[in-house]
Parts: C-alpha cells; structure tokens; sequence
C-alpha cells in the first residue's frame, strides 16, 4: 500500500513539473506575441534569455527528431518497395517458363493455364505499380486539364471489354493534375463500377474555387454495409464483384488521389455503389513530384 501511495505521489509531481514548464512557455509565447505586436511592454531581455534558450532548444529536437522519423520511414518505404521488386522479379521468371511450356504443350486445359498466368502476371505488375506509388516512385506533374475529357477517354478504352455498360456524365470541371495517373484512377474506378452495376453508371463533376468533387455510382445495388470500410484494402474484392480483377484498383486509387492531396470514400448510393473523390483546386506551391 505505501509502495502504491509513493508511486502516485511521484507521478503527481512529474506531471506538476510538466504543467509548470508547459505553462512557462505558453505564458512567454503570449508575451512574446504581444510584444511583436506592438500591445504588450518591452520584454527585459536579461530575465527571458534563459527561458527563450530553453525553448529554442526544445524546438531543435522537436525538428531533429521529426528528421530522424521521416529518415527512419522513407528507408522502410524503400526497403519494402525492394522488397515487393525482388519477389516479383523472382516469380517473373518461372512464370514465364509456365507460359512457355502451357503455349507448347496445346493440351485442353492449356487454355484454363494461361488465364490463370495472365492473372498472376496482372497481379505482380499491380502490386510492384502500387508499392511504387506508396514510396513516391513516381513523378507526378501537375497541369492543367479538363476532368470530364480525361474520364471519357478512358471509357472509351474500356468500354469494348463490358458490352451492355452505358455511361452518362453530368458537370465538368477544369482543374490541375496529373493527367496520366488521374486517368489512371479513373479507369480503375470505371472497371470496379462495370464490375458490380447491371447496366449503367452515372459520374458527377463539379469544381468549386476550393475542391473538385468526383461521383461514380453503379446501379448494382450496393455492396453490405460491413463491406465498405475493405474497398480500398489491397487484394480485397467485394461479395457481388465480376470479373478477373486481383483487388489492387481501388487500393491505386486511393493512393493516386492521395498524391493529389485528396480523399476517396465509398458509400452505398440510391441504385448502388458510390465513389465519391474529394482534391483541393491545387496550385504550384501545393503540388509535389
């Protein structure tokens, strides 16, 4: 029992220690506001030399530890992207020789082979393509272009792989992007909504001086409530999901809109699915390569 007294008077005076620093200075940052101001007296330059030393040191291994964080985490991003690029390289080679061989042999399954090499080939150039993105491999450059012209173009390149899909678009919007990797996220986007929808998909843009917002819904009726928080995961593929997509798409998405310094949500809409793409209206000082 005086073990326990003892321990809880000790941590009683160290947080009395810390809310007596932490009250110094605040109370010499508002003097010190003040004071350049022009509304407070002159501060005595002798009395607050210490307290100033003090807080100028802290505010130096604030900054060099927030260095050595960001040093310790571009090394794990680049340590992880070797990594992913090894295991790929390593599983390039025997996958080729399969294919080799499956085109040789003309066997009747031959044909099931290849799909499934196809497959896992699309797989690793997915995931070598998004460990990239999240090590900031890619240079991204921002220039101006029109959203709605960058989303039908990409339609278009699709549109041929999901017959019975129709497309209509409302609002257009002129912002500053990256048009390769936003077109990449929108092809991503448009093949995830042909995926769950039964006929048709609707796409709103709007810009306004702050944002440029971007909705996609299908009319596939939607995915279970449990299922939205898991779209954008990595190899995640919903219950009602078609196709040979391998679960990467929404996990590029997410991390191109996020080089744009935007967000990407997922919520069930009136006939289904809705994606709904929230980027700032950037300027140069914002953009980043």
């Amino acid at each position: 029992m005086g073990g326990l007294i003892a321990l809880s008077l000790l941590c009683l005076i160290l947080l009395f220690r810390d809310w007596r620093r932490e009250r110094r200075i605040r109370v010499l940052a508002e003097r010190m506001e003040d004071h350049l101001s022009g509304n407070g007296p002159m501060l005595d330059v002798a009395l607050e030399e210490d307290n100033l030393a003090r807080l100028q040191n802290a505010i130096s291994d604030t900054q060099q530890a927030l260095e050595r964080q960001r040093e310790l985490y571009a090394q794990e991003c680049a340590r992880t992207s070797n990594l992913t690029a090894d295991i790929s390289h390593q599983l390039k080679t025997p996958l080729t020789t399969l294919r080799l061989y499956t085109e040789l042999d003309g066997a009747p399954h031959a044909e099931a082979c290849l799909a499934q090499i196809q497959r896992m080939e699309t797989l690793i150039q997915a995931l070598l393509r998004l460990e990239r993105l999240c090590a900031d491999g890619y240079a991204f450059t921002f220039e101006t272009a029109d959203a709605e012209d960058i989303l039908r173009e990409q339609w278009q390149s699709i549109a041929p792989m999901f017959p019975g899909k129709s497309l209509t678009v409302s609002g257009s919007a002129v912002i500053r992007c990256d048009e390769k990797w936003l077109g990449e996220a929108f092809v991503n986007l448009l093949k995830n909504a042909c995926e769950h929808c039964d006929s048709s998909i609707r796409v709103s843009l709007e810009r306004t001086e702050a944002a440029f917002f971007c909705q996609i819904e299908d009319d596939g009726g939607g995915v279970s409530p449990a299922e939205l928080p898991r779209l954008f995961d990595r190899f995640y593929r919903s219950e009602n999901q078609t196709g040979n997509g391998v679960g990467i798409g929404l996990a590029i998405v997410k991390e191109i809109v996020s080089r744009h310094h935007g967000t990407i949500t997922a919520e069930n809409g009136e006939k289904g699915l809705r994606m709904t793409i929230s980027m700032p209206m950037l300027d140069c000082s914002l953009t980043k390569t």
